[in-house]
């Protein structure tokens, strides 16, 4: 999970686009939209204060991997979220017939498009986020597991788990076209293959999961078991691997998400209690952007000559450490465990734990913070999880949780279907409205 963090906040306004026609991987005229509902955006002036300019002024998107539907909720004004579009992925021309589920959401930095990563799909969808339309759908490959735009909105980087790459898509958003430009075979970039013996194949590859931005540089963990762990470091400019972390350095295989400074980095790493080699594993690390170094957990100074992951992994206090997110002023780091549905909170400037989150809800997964820092989303997954080892993935809840931020304690649980065995939350977002 990744992404662009809180940098969003001081964005204000959107960009002209140009028109509507479905541009780029597919090609062809716009079909109807295949959207419920008509939602529409409000238009609350900003406040001077940062809380109150946020306040209600924003849309959570939450992705049913296992029924391939998007759902689109809004605060109520009366302390609630209520259902105000969905989006029905199965029934679009482009998608229809197959199974798609789509696994993970990022936004544009002005929020005007939403790319989609679907893993079953072996595609990544863009969609316009003001009338929900399909605008782009790319075939990046079996297992596409996570696609983030750069910070320049020039380009969406997509890790593919089935190819071991990670694929650019070159994003023209002003004419809504979009193509594979280009691609990264993890194994075979030199500082991987230079030290290729220190990494776990996993069928001859290594493969990528999730990535964030931070200096000029995206951090992709490897995985998605912790058995194939690692990290590379690809310059997003050029897209060329830069620096490599073997798992016996760090042995991230989940989230990656930048501090709003960008000067570090925070990786999760995490196997379920029944995992045969490790056993449960919870935990995070703290990387130094500007070195590509890991910062010591004891010393808070970049590690100098040798380390292993047990010199720098900092302890979850549970099992399959996962998701987390910063809140809106960026005073707080969260982190969760999917297994024992519990996580922390963190002090981002001295990196030091501060507090627990006692319970995310069952069977949690990836989380989002509201811009006006009262809530955290997070998905919570089913009792037939469609990805993740069941043992850690399998819930009873599908849906999102709603966590008070200040409170730490659950205030809602969103289920927008109820009773579907084959529901399976685990993409989610939070898109700013103007």
């Amino acid at each position: 999970m990744s992404r662009h963090t809180t940098r969003r906040r001081f964005l204000h306004g959107g960009v002209a686009v140009g028109g509507i026609a479905l541009a780029g991987c597919v090609g062809g005229e716009p079909e109807p939209s295949a959207v419920a509902g008509g939602g529409e955006e409000t238009d609350d002036e900003h406040e001077d204060d940062e809380s109150e300019e946020y306040a209600e002024n924003y849309e959570v998107w939450a992705f049913d991997q296992g029924t391939d539907v998007g759902y689109i909720y809004g605060p109520d004004g009366e302390g609630s979220f209520e259902l105000v579009d969905e989006i029905d992925i199965a029934a679009l021309e482009e998608t229809e017939d197959e199974g798609n589920v789509p696994h993970m959401v990022d936004f544009s930095s002005d929020y005007e498009y939403a790319a989609v990563a679907c893993t079953a799909g072996a595609r990544t969808l863009v969609f316009r986020t003001e009338d929900r339309e399909l605008v782009g759908a790319c075939p990046t490959g079996p297992g596409t597991h996570f696609a983030g735009f750069t910070p320049d909105d020039e380009y969406i980087q997509v890790d593919v788990i089935g190819e071991g790459r990670i694929k650019r898509i070159d994003a023209d958003l002003e004419n809504e076209e979009f193509s594979i430009v280009d691609e990264i075979h993890v194994r075979e970039a030199g500082p991987v293959a230079e030290r290729i013996e220190e990494f776990s194949l996993d069928e001859d590859e290594l493969r990528p999961i999730c990535h964030d931005y931070s200096n000029g540089t995206s951090y992709h963990t490897l995985g998605p078991s912790i058995d194939h762990a690692g990290v590379v470091v690809v310059d997003y400019e050029s897209f060329e691997v830069v620096e490599a972390f073997a798992p016996s350095e760090i042995r991230a295989n989940c989230g990656t998400m930048a501090h709003p400074s960008e000067d570090k980095l925070y990786l999760t790493a995490g196997a379920p209690s029944n995992h045969e080699e490790t056993g449960g594993v919870g935990e995070w690390y703290v990387v130094d952007t500007q070195e590509h170094r890991p910062i010591d957990p004891e010393t808070g100074e970049v590690v100098e000559g040798e380390y292993s992951h047990e010199d720098v992994s900092r302890d979850s206090e549970g099992y399959d450490a996962h998701g987390f997110w910063f809140t809106a002023d960026g005073d707080e780091f969260w982190i969760l465990n999917r297994e024992t549905d519990d996580g922390l909170v963190v002090d981002p400037e001295t990196d030091e734990v501060v507090d627990d989150v006692p319970d995310y809800g069952p069977a949690p997964d990836i989380m989002w913070g509201s811009p006006d820092g009262k809530y955290k989303f997070v998905t919570l997954r089913g009792p037939e999880p469609v990805s993740g080892d069941p043992h850690a993935a399998t819930g009873d809840t599908p849906g999102f949780s709603v966590i008070d931020v200040e409170s730490r304690e659950i205030e809602e649980v969103v289920q927008p279907d109820e009773g579907n065995p084959e529901s399976d939350f685990h993409g989610i977002g939070v898109r700013v409205l103007d």
